[in-house]
């Protein structure tokens, strides 16, 4: 090499890293301009609703790059991303589609042969050479995107890739812009009609050559079809599109920029919302005629499109408020095995997929849009109770997809408390464009509603706003027929089963009831059980749950003598509560409740599938009948709302599985299971079930009654008279006792005074004077023996009745009827209630209380009464104890 040449290099080399130093230093990429505008036909447009060509447009920093100092970014653009305005929307079947191989089909792959009715718009873009303008064209989409533009630059493809926001918006993004053109600025004109001729100058025509590269200047045989919308919201605050990039040389760093007026400062602000078109309309149907049934429902929403490319667009919906019919209500049937989606799975506000479990959806959903050729498809989920946007028991998200689409959108179901009915609400609904919504809620036994309990032709109200006129929604209302099962439905037939385990008689055994209702019938309001003469409890021992706890069902378990179950719900699937392989709901022993001696308290948690409303505690006050002895149940008013969700009883259990607690009766007559059901509607049913245990023959009957009068012993004396009846173990229960007093025994009329009279009696309030003695009875079933006055009532016999009125933790009434049998005195208790009472003890004053004189000096003599038992059993027993007296101590004394 000549030293010349070297001396060349040198200098070539020198320039070079002069160069090389001179270039500036490396940046984030900067978006130093960002504008746009909305024009018809090159005049200035903020109609709501109109079809304006849509120009965006930025640019980045630039400056000398490269060693020969050429204008061009700062740093090259990799990817942009545009987020227009909501309610600014384009359609890409406004326009025939050009494939990927007819883009760079021309001269080595530098020019598109794209159909002319695929342009939709032109792009200007300018890099260090100059300005050009570039034909955009709808391209055939792939599969994950809603629409595809593209455009040749000089063999580079680049793409604008449309897709729907979480918020409904629409967002467009460049990915991967090619470094070899090193852009400057970007315009995208976007047009509002693609195929109206005013666009003809700026039409590529494939065919057209100049200098060997195809021109401009071409006319659309395509009928004239409206691509961009402008936002059918007027007023408020300025709709803003959002841009931001990064660069190929720092990836991570984003530069960001907005515009909310065009170039000459005017805000987009859109008005003449008043001239666009909104007519909406609504179809509902159940999924089935029959009344009381679950039900599906399909509902559809209709909004037709005004595809006028010179007209006003229809609004977007905003709100739709979907008011079901009166009577038909949320069915508990349906949360049996029911999910539900909480805010941390449905992901609002991303464009992550929720994940909802499976066993959350009730329905589909279906969307037809103009935007589309296909059909938008999803699902409708139920959402967590209070785990909502709305914070609300109950509410549902429409889950939307398709390609470059996926929403989700949540709606509120507000069920009134009092009455039932449903009212669906969605509101801020996605400004895009739609023919129809369907909305198709599944049936089947578990289906999510019921129909009405009549038919009749039911009527759903539905409110649907615009954004065009949020404040004047339009009403729609749609019929519903419900027309099939009427006959089964109205009545009100509910069954009765009940009975012992162990039906053996005297014997321990736990007791079970059970109250069904058949769907379709009135509901049942209140219970009441009365069980067969006998069937008693040991109460004796038994903890009661104290009633500082009882009111809010807390109760301790040794006050724990049952449980119990509830089925709930319509259809052929009602819902148990609680459900199968849960324990069930104890059943505790309370006190007295609304004047009854005891109660039986059940806390029924209402917790089902996905939904937790608490508890519900039901009080049954307990009493007996105070002649017969018979328990007697009454249950308070069952709730027949939670939440607004109608219960509707169909099965009620009560089993009372309390060891050595139920006792059976001591007779194996045929007996009875009564019932008092009545309905929501007022209507009474009154089953019964028959009731008999046997093995009765093997329990003895050999009752002891003892005599003893005191005070005078001559004739003419006014002795008081005590009774002592005893019982043994393993015996049947008296059913019948007579009782004739011997011949030395008179009854003294003339004591016989004050009477209470049967009113006076039923209002415990007997005057003093009536009172003539007092009994006692011990039981084994109690903790404290029955006690009280002997009273004189008025009866429909010749004389008045023995009345004793035996109180403490239950009250008894015993009365025996007197008369005269072979010159004596009887007494007789036809009917003893058949309860076991180890001891009797009858004491009936003396002297001028005295209902006896003695005929005769007692100690002449002595003397017997004569008695006459019958067991429960049927056996007799007869015996003649002497009327014990105080003559043998005075014999001895003296």
């Amino acid at each position: 090499m000549t030293r010349s040449r070297r001396i060349l290099l040198s200098a070539i080399s020198a320039t070079l890293l002069l160069l090389t130093a001179a270039a500036p230093a490396s940046a984030d990429i900067e978006i130093v301009d960002m504008g746009g505008s909305a024009s018809i036909k090159g005049q200035f447009s903020r109609g709501a609703g109109a079809h304006a060509d849509l120009l965006t447009q930025f640019s980045v920093a630039s400056g000398p790059t490269g060693p020969f100092g050429q204008i061009g970014p700062l740093e090259d653009i990799r990817d942009v991303k545009v987020d227009l305005p909501l309610g600014l929307v384009g359609n890409p079947t406004a326009a025939l589609t050009c494939t990927g191989a007819q883009l760079v089909a021309g001269e080595n792959g530098k020019y598109p042969i794209c159909p002319i009715e695929s342009q939709i718009g032109v792009a200007n873009i300018e890099t260090g050479g100059g300005k050009q303008e570039f034909a955009v064209f709808n391209m055939e989409p792939p599969g994950n995107l809603p629409g595809l533009f593209a455009l040749n630059f000089a063999g580079v493809v680049v793409k604008f890739e449309p897709r729907v926001r979480p918020d409904g918006g629409i967002s467009v993004t460049i990915p991967s812009v090619s470094q070899a053109q090193a852009i400057i600025s970007l315009g995208l004109t976007v047009w509002a009609v693609p195929a109206d001729p005013s666009h003809d100058p700026q039409r590529y025509d494939p065919q057209k050559f100049g200098a060997g590269v195809p021109g401009f200047g071409a006319a659309s045989k395509s009928v004239p079809v409206p691509f961009m919308t402008n936002p059918t919201q007027c007023g408020g605050a300025p709709s803003v599109t959002h841009g931001e990039l990064n660069s190929w040389q720092n990836p991570d760093a984003w530069d960001k920029a907005s515009f909310g007026s065009d170039f000459d400062g005017t805000p987009f602000v859109w008005k003449d919302c008043g001239r666009v078109p909104f007519r909406p309309s609504m179809e509902v149907r159940p999924g089935t005629h029959r009344a009381a049934s679950p039900t599906g429902l399909d509902v559809r929403i209709k909004v037709p499109q005004v595809q006028d490319p010179y007209g006003i667009a229809t609004g977007h919906v905003k709100r739709t408020v979907v008011t079901l019919p009166q009577g038909m209500a949320m069915s508990p049937s349906a949360v049996a095995g029911l999910g539900a989606c909480s805010l941390g799975q449905i992901k609002l506000g991303s464009e992550s997929a929720a994940e909802c479990p499976d066993s959350a959806k009730i329905g589909n959903v279906e969307v037809s849009t103009p935007l589309l050729n296909e059909v938008l498809g999803g699902e409708v989920v139920l959402a967590a109770q209070r785990d909502n946007p709305f914070g609300s028991t109950f509410a549902i998200y429409l889950i939307i997809r398709g390609p470059g689409v996926y929403l989700k959108v949540p709606g509120e179901l507000n069920v009134d408390q009092q009455t039932g009915r449903v009212k669906t609400v969605f509101d801020d609904l996605p400004q895009l464009p739609f023919d129809e919504v369907h909305l198709d809620f599944r049936g089947g036994p578990t289906a999510p509603l019921v129909t009405p309990d009549a038919c009749g032709t039911y009527t759903t109200r539905t409110e649907i706003t615009s954004w065009a006129a949020p404040a004047a929604p339009v009403v729609a209302e749609a019929p519903m027929l419900i027309d099939e099962n009427c006959a089964a439905t109205g009545g009100f037939h509910p069954t009765l089963q009940a009975g012992v385990a162990n039906p053996v008689a005297g014997a321990y055994s736990p007791l079970t009831i059970r109250i069904r209702r058949q769907d379709g019938e009135q509901d049942v309001s209140r219970l009441e059980v009365t069980l067969p003469e006998g069937e008693l409890a040991k109460l004796k021992g038994v903890d009661v749950c104290p009633e500082a706890l009882a009111g809010a069902g807390d109760c301790p378990t040794g006050s724990q003598v049952g449980v119990s179950t509830t089925a709930i719900g319509t259809g052929a699937f009602p819902l148990f509560v609680p459900q199968p392989g849960k324990e069930p709901t104890a059943l505790y022993l309370a006190g007295p409740y609304k004047g009854a001696p005891y109660s039986l308290i059940t806390k029924v948690p209402a917790q089902s599938g996905p939904f937790d409303f608490g508890d519900i505690v039901v009080r049954t006050a307990i009493d007996l009948n105070p002649v017969t002895a018979q328990v007697i149940a009454k249950s308070d008013p069952l709730p027949q709302l939670l939440e607004g969700v109608p219960i509707r009883y169909r099965d009620v259990r009560i089993e009372v599985r309390k060891p050595d607690f139920t006792v059976n009766p001591t007779s194996c007559e045929q007996r009875f299971i009564t019932s008092k059901i009545v309905s929501t509607a007022g209507t009474v049913a009154q089953p019964s079930v028959p009731a008999k245990v046997g093995d009765c023959a093997s329990l003895g009957f050999a009752p002891k009654l003892a005599f003893r009068l005191r005070g005078g012993t001559h004739r003419g004396d006014f002795p008081a008279l005590t009774a002592t009846l005893t019982t043994g173990r393993h015996e049947a229960n008296i059913s019948r006792v007579a009782v004739t007093l011997p011949h030395s025994e008179f009854l003294e009329q003339s004591h016989i005074g004050t009477v209470c009279t049967r009113v006076q009696f039923a209002a415990d309030n007997c005057p003093a004077a009536s009172i003539y003695g007092k009994a006692r009875a011990v039981t084994p079933l109690l903790d404290h023996p029955l006690e009280g006055p002997v009273y004189m009532r008025s009866s429909n016999h010749l004389l008045p009745d023995l009345v004793a009125d035996l109180q403490g933790q239950f009250d008894i009434e015993l009365a025996g009827r007197i008369d005269s049998a072979n010159g004596g005195i009887r007494n007789t208790f036809d009917f003893v209630p058949d309860a076991p009472v180890t001891k009797f003890v009858l004491k009936m004053k003396g002297g001028k209380k005295s209902l006896l004189v003695n005929s005769r000096n007692l100690c002449k003599a002595p003397s017997q009464a004569r008695v006459r038992l019958v067991g429960q059993n049927g056996k007799r027993h007869v015996e003649r104890p002497p009327m014990k007296n105080g003559c043998a101590k005075k014999k001895r004394h003296r």
